[in-house]
């Protein structure tokens, strides 16, 4: 009797490498998670092995056969390749991921954006199972994003496509990591968010803003949540700001795409009730009627910090030829 068969699923992070064991049916075997070695190329990379050879070893006792292995990490990547082509928050530059991981480990491997792998797991098993389009945004320390056309991974040409963080929503606003001003990441982000509650404290000194973060030492998302709640002007108003950016990223995105969902997901979701009403504001000035009345905004069904490995195991599983593809 042939071994049953699964794959191995890895998200590489710049805080920590998670993976998971995954059969058809996404049946959750076995799960690892080390924290991600940063100090060099070398130690990233034996991270990855090592968290790939743990799993290989259980699959083993459970009689299970690996067919292949998805990752997905946080970077540029050229998917046609497997190249990471640049990671800003690791050590990594024009690696050959997946040729690396072929040959120490001798099975199929596929490298993709941490963010796609995330859309394509929310695409088959989340908000978006029910629709052909949609446009999937990660709203955490960054945006990330994923683009389903026709139920499938919108890539481009060489597979860098769908970096949503970086469309550009604000002409010479604040400065981006990567270098251009008033992308969509730098206004909406909880970077973003965290950024103007610095710059709102230090601009009003007397303010409940300012002495809360003499008091705390700093002034996180949650934070300002608080104070927004208990009524705080200034950090109400920055949630006002942030959510309207929030709705131009999306109303652009809805423009270009004519998605049936926008799915909503990350840490920032935990704040969408102090975002959302500026944000619908957004959305109805900016999308054309017609894209906009066909779309729905929801947050993500998926929870828990595997998903992004979940969806490379099913990218691995779509894409190796050894699994029925999900309907």
């Amino acid at each position: 009797m042939e071994p049953k068969i699964a794959t191995i699923g890895l998200d590489v992070g710049g805080t920590k490498t998670s993976g998971v064991l995954l059969s058809p049916e996404d049946v959750l075997r076995e799960r690892e998670r080390i924290p991600t070695k940063r100090s060099s190329r070398e130690s990233v990379v034996g991270g990855i092995l090592d968290v790939c050879e743990r799993l290989s070893e259980r699959a083993e006792v459970l009689g299970l056969e690996v067919a292949a292995i998805g990752v997905g990490f946080a970077g540029f990547i050229d998917f046609s390749q497997g190249l990471v082509i640049y990671s800003p928050n690791l050590p990594i530059e024009d690696l050959r991921l997946k040729d690396v991981l072929e040959e120490r480990l001798s099975m199929p491997a596929f490298v993709d954006n941490d963010a796609n792998v995330a859309a394509l797991a929310e695409s088959r098993w989340g908000a978006g199972r029910s629709v052909e389009h949609m446009v999937h945004i990660t709203l955490g320390t960054g945006i990330g994003g994923g683009v389903i056309i026709d139920r499938q991974l919108y890539r481009g040409c060489i597979g860098t496509a769908a970096e949503i963080g970086h469309i550009v929503i604000s002409a010479g606003g604040p400065l981006c990591f990567c270098g251009a001003r008033g992308c969509f990441e730098a206004m909406a982000s909880g970077t973003a968010i965290e950024r103007m509650a610095l710059e709102a404290a230090t601009a009003n000194p007397d303010s409940p803003l300012a002495r809360l973060r003499d008091r705390k030492g700093h002034l996180d998302v949650q934070l300002l949540s608080e104070a927004a709640r208990e009524g705080d002007p200034l950090a109400l108003d920055i949630f006002l700001q942030a959510g309207y950016s929030l709705g131009v990223g999306i109303a652009n995105l809805i423009n270009i795409f004519n998605p049936e969902r926008v799915v909503l997901s990350g840490g920032v979701t935990n704040v969408l009730d102090l975002l959302e009403e500026r944000m619908q504001v957004a959305v109805k000035e900016i999308a054309v009627k017609p894209s906009r009345e066909s779309t729905r905004i929801v947050t993500s069904e998926l929870q828990g910090e595997e998903v992004g490995a979940r969806g490379a195991a099913l990218l691995a599983m779509e894409l190796s030829g050894r699994f029925p593809v999900p309907e």
